[in-house]
């Protein structure tokens, strides 16, 4: 198997949960909106597992926004990169598998200039070979075709197989086994989902990952 890692961006590489709820915050506080307001946008939200134009139509009709739903989009896209954080024992990670002959990728659902954002702001650029963003390419996880793409962004094909790394059991983890590709589920504490086929390996950070991925876990 040829040493490529293929990375989720959101909740695996960065704190995506935690730069929702410091925008949920500042959403509340700027119009200020009702206590049980934060409470709602976090649940509906999903942990970011709805679509974002839904999420917005929700929101701008909850809470009588003046700004159209695409309005209320662009804003939020502009402000997450600005809130969204890698810890940079991630970045060490990363560089650290690059250093010892890895070719890492990163392959993420997402709006372009959203998702760039938070890769450019965080460093993560510099930590990676490529990128396979959905908004720019039309395809989303859980379909091939995205894996292909990153691995072509770094030169590579995916027959000669490497590593899914992700939180998302069906995204990461199926689309990951579906593009021939072993699987390690970034669990960050869940329960893996009893219907779903489990994956190769379980960790509960992306760190971990990283470990496994160089045969350091005593489990490899």
């Amino acid at each position: 198997m040829q040493r490529l890692a293929l990375f989720d961006l959101d909740n695996t590489l960065v704190d995506r949960s935690e730069a929702f709820r410091r925008w949920a915050v500042e959403f509340c506080a700027d119009r200020e909106l009702p206590d049980d307001a934060l409470a709602w946008l976090i649940a509906t939200d999903q942990d970011g597992a709805v679509p974002r134009d839904w999420f917005f139509g929700e929101v701008t009709e909850r809470f009588g926004l003046a700004a159209s739903v695409d309005e209320a989009w662009r804003q939020y896209r502009h402000r997450m990169p600005e809130l969204v954080s890698c810890p940079q024992e991630v970045r060490a990670s990363l560089r650290l598998l690059r250093d010892e002959g890895w070719t890492v990728a990163i392959v993420t659902n997402g709006q372009a200039d959203n998702q760039l954002g938070k890769i450019r702001r965080t460093g993560l650029d510099q930590c990676v070979d490529a990128w396979a963003v959905s908004g720019e390419l039309g395809i989303r996880k859980p379909a091939r075709e995205i894996f292909e793409a990153a691995a072509r962004g770094c030169g590579l094909d995916l027959r000669g197989g490497g590593w899914a790394i992700g939180d998302s059991p069906v995204h990461d983890v199926e689309g990951g086994r579906a593009a021939g590709l072993a699987t390690l589920w970034v669990s960050r504490g869940k329960d893996w989902p009893t219907e779903l086929t489990p994956p190769d390996r379980t960790v509960t950070d992306v760190v971990a990952a990283v470990q496994v991925l160089r045969g350091e876990d005593s489990g490899l």
